[in-house]
């Protein structure tokens, strides 16, 4: 064949090939063969990923036809990115029913026995693969297990412009925060990146919300924790975590040992790019000191009988104090204070109540600014439990995920040891 055919049916093939792939955009994953791949792979899809993190809107809820068109579309990502976290040794749970976007999720593949679990996985008192049923209404959140049968979750956290979240992750998750005993965010598994998407994997942890104290030191540890946030190396560097409300933090068990972390920093405060506090930090701040105290009193009033002192403590860090909220380094001190002179005798004093509520009218008062501490206290009728019936996860934004019954997630370290 000539030379100069040759060159033009090669030209030709060229044009027609650049025409029939002209949608087709490169994908960037951990390898050039993954590459190669995933970009042949979504260019049949019709690229249902981006390095866009827009792609994860869903719109408002409210209009409930149109949003749930939009869920479909997010767990159609998701799905289809299914093969490329088994190929990083994740296997995603899997729909009840395919044609509901909003459909329950179980494992698809085997659990590991319980006793070969290890920080920061937790174990789990579950018997059955229906009892790790997730109904996740978090739409940038998927559970799944790896190749050692453990469970996590996946969360997608940026994309091609590095979002507050991943940042703050990235800064807590590095030496020497990551070793800092005051560190406690949730522990990385590892961050995964597909299409400049970044995706954080985590061990799966229970939720905290319904938490069951049977002493007054377990409610002492607990809430030192939590004031221990405010006192914590991410302060000492300006990063803000959201604001504190119960969704945000997971607890984990190891026999009767307890771990609680934090786990949600999409409305992290970050410094500015002089190293000064961010606008909103004072403003962040304040708002995590009313609701620190509006989430503890639950547990805190229940230990006034040994700690008569309480309800004066939890008056500082009120609403009504907006002008005048304490720093986080006199919240701890003030705390310690006030428990410093518990013995060991008081601190395994058994709880009269395991729970305090505000009530309805009180909750509207607080609704309006006003706040009044006049509640009730609920009694046990049984032994504490350590499991639950029902446990609850929660992600920002108001979306959640329910868990039903196994006690998940128990870390192997003391509270006081990270």
């Amino acid at each position: 064949m000539p030379t100069g055919l040759t060159a033009s049916l090669a030209s030709i093939g060229l044009m027609v090939f650049a025409w029939r792939y002209k949608h087709l955009r490169w994908v960037q994953t951990h390898s050039f063969t993954s590459s190669l791949y995933w970009t042949i792979r979504s260019s049949f899809f019709h690229h249902p990923i981006t390095p866009d993190f827009k792609i994860w809107d869903e719109g408002d809820p409210n209009q409930y036809e149109k949003w749930v068109k939009e869920r479909g579309r997010t767990v159609s990502i998701w799905e289809f990115l299914a093969p490329y976290f088994a190929e990083r040794g994740y296997t995603m749970y899997v729909r009840e029913d395919l044609a509901n976007p909003l459909a329950s999720r179980y494992p698809a593949s085997k659990m590991i026995r319980p006793s070969k679990l290890a920080y920061p996985y937790a174990q789990c008192t579950c018997t059955r693969e229906g009892d790790f049923r997730v109904a996740i209404i978090s739409h940038r959140v998927w559970a799944a297990r790896d190749r050692e049968g453990r469970d996590v979750m996946i969360k997608v956290i940026s994309g091609a412009v590095p979002t507050n979240e991943l940042k703050a992750l990235q800064l807590l998750q590095s030496e020497p925060l990551r070793s800092d005993p005051r560190n406690h965010v949730i522990p990385v598994i590892e961050f995964i990146e597909f299409d400049r998407q970044t995706f954080v994997v985590m061990p799966r942890w229970s939720d905290i919300a319904d938490s069951d104290f049977s002493t007054v030191g377990e409610v002492v540890r607990y809430t030192r924790i939590f004031f221990e946030r405010y006192h914590s190396p991410e302060h000492e560097h300006d990063v803000l975590m959201p604001s504190l409300r119960h969704p945000q933090y997971y607890t984990g068990y190891h026999g009767p040992q307890r771990r609680y972390a934090f786990i949600d920093l999409e409305g992290a405060e970050l410094p500015t790019a002089d190293g000064a506090p961010s606008p909103g930090f004072e403003e962040c701040r304040r708002r995590d000191i009313v609701w620190l105290a509006h989430a503890l009193e639950i547990h805190l009033r229940c230990i006034k009988h040994v700690v008569p002192r309480i309800d004066e403590f939890l008056a500082t860090m009120s609403r009504d104090q907006w002008e005048n909220l304490p720093a986080a380094t006199t919240v701890l001190s003030h705390f310690d204070e006030i428990c410093c002179h518990l013995s060991s005798e008081e601190l395994n004093i058994p709880l009269k109540a395991y729970r305090w509520d505000r009530g309805l009218f009180n909750s509207f008062l607080q609704r309006i600014g006003l706040t009044s501490i006049v509640g009730h206290f609920s009694y046990r009728e049984t032994p504490p439990s350590y499991g639950y019936e029902e446990s609850l996860f929660l992600f920002r934004n108001g979306f959640a995920q329910t868990q039903s019954h196994c006690t998940l997630l128990k870390a192997h370290r003391t509270l006081q040891h990270h």
